[in-house]
């Protein structure tokens, strides 16, 4: 009697399992019926200008003009300081936009004057 009695548990087992694993795949069917789990994801273009005049900055930044000119280059003597990287050709100074955003992320706070 024991013993058919836990036979018939494990058929009840078995038949409960198989019953749950029909009702996943049928529901996972309605959800994707090609069957493929293809997602597109959109990859925000970057920008074709690797370089930023200073007004591009000031608009790539957020910040205004007065806040802008603190950022730029400035010459003291023969050495040009700068808070920010900069690229100099002639007398126009232009600012990688990837090395600006390093700059962001390694700033945690600064105050300019």
């Amino acid at each position: 009697m024991k013993q058919m009695a836990s036979s018939l548990a494990q058929i009840f087992l078995g038949l409960c399992i198989l019953a749950g694993s029909w009702m996943i795949a049928d529901a996972m069917k309605e959800n994707n019926p090609s069957g493929n789990s293809i997602e597109q994801v959109q990859v925000k273009p970057q920008s074709k200008d690797q370089l930023l005049s200073h007004s591009e900055l000031q608009e790539y930044l957020g910040i205004n003009q007065d806040q802008v000119e603190k950022l730029l280059p400035q010459k003291e003597g023969n050495v040009t300081k700068s808070q920010i990287p900069y690229i100099q050709i002639g007398y126009e100074y232009y600012f990688p936009v990837k090395a600006v955003d390093q700059w962001l992320e390694e700033t945690e706070a600064a105050i300019f004057d």
